[in-house]
């Protein structure tokens, strides 16, 4: 939840002081030296002692571990937008946040295209009890009976290969397109989000279906094993070599990736022959070496590197089994009704072999499973007034001025007043933000040239601007803008024959009338002299509190996530003038994201936030669990270290006795639904002192609690188990152990403690908290009653 949390920290994370000080052409300023990023390599960590394991991981190599700085300089817009498409194609979904990528383009049918036969076909039972659930009510009976038949109708027609399955698609077609029209005609909000629920369901599965059953001609199977070259692997091998070869650990790396192994096979020429192809167990081995082993977060972070990162996709390509229909359908379904992470882990299997066929259609059946089955798991959207409440101002600096212009030493006070804001800057593609500074420089200075002494008292306006651009490679920033004006009138002039009659006049008028000459080119030195100081203040602040937050997100998130595998992507961003949203997916090749319509955050939010279950069960799924034995003490030092962050709980010494196996498969997860968040475990073997107990799973049930702007998950309930074995002694002593471990005293904070305490926004309430449908969706907003009688609308 951490790891969630930190994204909607990073849009408003203006920390420190973002102001700098400018003054007057005649004013001295103390500027800082400008604060540059450093690219830093980490130092060689303690190995990993893997007891059982069947070989010890190196220590990861320090020229191999450098990463790349978060802050660098942002192209002109101009540039930018010149090679950006004009628009995003029209996708023709409901708008969940699919992503903007082009599809590839779908032929139409034809009334002879060939269709598929499929004898195993899957008949959508979670679908079909979504629809019956509708069909006893008034409202949207009739829509529910009518698909309810013509679903029904479709499995038959495929198993048989009839004609008439394009007529049935069609209608199924007509059918999803009335739903959310009737929605708007329901009154009862509740039945109308089911009502859309059941309508997106019925539209992701007929995206599959389509170009499942409805297949060309020319290609009258889908099944095929990808495209896997002998000689693409043996360059990738090359290049394992190259980026480790001056590494004093590179050696160690390569036996653990098992390097040899694989070139000795790839250095085989004769590929045509069935015995020379890489064999599926060598490969799985690697793969699982890469993606499976325990290992800290510098390790991680190298096997995360491009070398390795190309090796895994190669190895990808040699070990993916072919794909049937009807295997993909069964895993589809599957997947529907359970949500568990083994049968996300074989749909992803399948979509990944789709995506490394050799022809169109398996690869475009595989982009719309992509869109379908892998959206984005988080979305953050954050507006203007929002970030500016953040930013922190300063107070008016008084300064001593120590200057020379146009020659002329000048001395005086002046004071500083000013302001930060942030500006979204509209783009549909980025987050895009200018950080402005507009100050205002009074003074009261004197200088003397020759017999005259000139009293002035001076004003200087400027504004400068900052823009910036903020994605998952860190914040880019350019170059910065300021405009100054400026404006001098002198109050008085004194000279040595003032007390002279008459000469005294003359000698002012004659000083008068220099200075006025004078004028304009002073005026010029001074804006230039405050564009510089300026400028180079802000470039200087700005890197540096930048860099601090830069800094806060690679280690806090980036890493993370990265050293997780769980291949952080922008499925969308898109800056307003009243907002920015981030859409993300996180999901390794081998997982899958969102597949469910969120909730509809507040029109008055000033932030929202909504994540997947798929977010978190891919975290979790990370972990390393599956078939693993630890003691406690061993568990929340493994769970930190692969979060890298604290332990994540305590354990007393009553505990230290306790071991835990887990399964081989689904040990962790979570279920977002029906207001609650439900944590399952499962467990293979518990043991504790002298007693052991075997194959039993652990629930635990969190429900949000919200007070002000704090909202955080509680333990509700007692802990439910289950299992064949389990009698009542059994059942209260497990009790017991996870009533310790999962306390309900320990809550888990949905908004950051650092804000939820801020007094710049005491004002503020947290205005939507919904778990449904796999999503937990909050808003932040003007304070006020009733939270949970607020009706929520599901997007599209």
């Amino acid at each position: 939840m951490r790891i969630l949390t930190c994204l909607l920290v990073l849009s408003v994370a203006v920390s420190g002081r973002w102001i700098s000080a400018a003054e007057k052409g005649e004013a001295e300023s103390s500027l800082q030296s400008t604060t540059s990023p450093r690219i830093t390599h980490l130092p060689p960590v303690t190995a990993v002692n893997r007891r059982g394991s069947e070989t010890e991981l190196p220590i990861i190599p320090p020229l191999l571990a450098h990463t790349p700085t978060l802050i660098s300089p942002l192209p002109p817009q101009a540039a930018i937008r010149e090679r950006l498409p004009t628009k995003y194609p029209d996708t023709g979904y409901p708008d969940t946040g699919l992503p903007p990528r082009q599809l590839t383009p779908d032929r139409p049918a034809a009334d002879d295209t060939a269709v598929a036969v499929i004898p195993d076909w899957q008949e959508p039972e979670a679908l079909l009890e979504g629809l019956r659930e509708l069909s006893g009510n008034g409202a949207t009976g009739h829509w529910a009976r009518q698909t309810d038949r013509t679903v029904r109708r479709l499995g038959p027609a495929v198993s048989r290969g009839s004609e008439e399955v394009m007529a049935i698609v069609r209608e199924l077609d007509e059918l999803a397109q009335q739903v959310h029209p009737l929605a708007k005609t329901v009154k009862d909000h509740q039945l109308a989000r089911k009502l859309v629920r059941a309508g997106h369901a019925l539209a992701r599965r007929l995206d599959i279906w389509r170009h499942l059953v409805v297949l060309d001609a020319s290609t009258p199977s889908i099944a095929a094993r990808p495209s896997a070259d002998q000689r693409r692997l043996a360059l990738t091998l090359a290049d394992i070599d190259s980026a480790t070869a001056n590494s004093p650990y590179g050696e160690a790396w390569r036996k653990y990736l098992l390097v040899d192994a694989l070139r000795e096979w790839s250095a085989r020429r004769d590929t045509a022959r069935q015995e020379h192809r890489l064999p599926r167990d060598l490969a799985l081995r690697a793969l699982r070496r890469l993606t499976e082993t325990q290992t800290n977060a510098s390790q991680r972070q190298f096997l995360s590197s491009e070398p390795v990162t190309a090796l895994r996709a190669e190895l990808q390509r040699w070990t993916v089994e072919p794909v049937e229909p009807g295997g993909l359908l069964a895993h589809l379904e599957r997947y529907e009704q359970t949500r568990l992470q083994s049968d996300a882990k074989r749909l992803a299997a399948d979509r990944l072999g789709l995506e490394l066929a050799a022809d169109d259609t398996r690869r475009r059946l595989a982009e719309h499973i992509d869109a379908r089955y892998r959206n984005a798991n988080l979305r953050i959207a954050v507006t203007e007034q929002l970030v500016n409440r953040l930013v922190p101002q300063r107070d008016p600096e008084y300064a001593e001025v120590r200057d020379t212009v146009q020659g002329v030493p000048v001395r005086g006070n002046s004071v500083t007043l000013s302001k930060v804001s942030m500006q979204l800057v509209p783009d549909q593609y980025h987050v895009r933000m200018a950080l402005q500074v507009a100050g205002e420089v009074s003074s009261r200075t004197a200088s003397t040239s020759g017999p005259a002494t000139f009293f002035n008292n001076g004003w200087v306006e400027y504004l400068a601007r900052k823009p910036l651009q903020v994605d998952l490679n860190g914040v880019h920033l350019s170059p910065t803008e300021v405009d100054v004006l400026s404006n001098t009138r002198l109050r008085d002039v004194r000279t040595k024959l003032d007390a002279i009659p008459l000469i005294g006049l003359f000698a002012q008028d004659v000083a008068r009338r220099q200075h006025g000459q004078r004028r304009a080119a002073a005026d010029r030195e001074v804006k230039q002299k405050v564009a510089t100081r300026v400028r180079q203040s802000v470039d200087s602040e700005a890197e540096s509190r930048l860099g601090n937050v830069s800094e806060q997100l690679k280690q806090r998130v980036l890493v993370p996530v990265r050293a997780l595998d769980l291949e952080p992507t922008v499925v969308r961003a898109q800056t307003t003038p009243q907002r920015f949203i981030l859409r993300l997916r996180l999901a390794g090749k081998d997982q899958l994201a969102s597949h469910t319509p969120r909730p509809q955050a507040p029109g008055d939010s000033l932030a929202s936030f909504q994540a997947h279950e798929s977010a978190m069960n891919n975290a979790l799924g990370r972990l390393a669990l599956n078939g693993k034995t630890f003691t406690l003490p061993e568990l929340t030092r493994h769970v930190a270290d692969r979060l890298n962050t604290n332990e994540p709980w305590e354990t007393t010494p009553d505990q230290e006795d306790v071991a835990i196996t887990f399964a081989k498969e689904d040990a962790i997860g979570v279920r977002c639904a029906d207001g609650c968040v439900i944590l399952r475990l499962s467990i293979a073997r518990l043991r504790k002192a002298s007693r052991t107990w075997k194959d039993f799973q652990v629930r635990a049930t969190y429900r949000p609690r919200v007070e002000g702007l704090t909202a955080e998950l509680s333990r509700d309930g007692v802990i439910s188990l289950s299992g064949r074995r389990l009698n009542l002694g059994s059942q209260i002593a497990l009790r017991g152990v996870f009533a310790r471990i999962l306390a309900k005293q320990r809550s888990l904070p949905i908004v950051p403690e650092k804000l939820a305490g801020d007094e710049r926004l005491a004002d503020l309430g947290v205005t939507q908290l919904r778990i449904e449908d796999g999503w937990i969706a909050l808003a932040l907003g003007p304070r006020r009653e009733a939270l949970a009688s607020r009706p929520v609308r599901l997007r599209k």
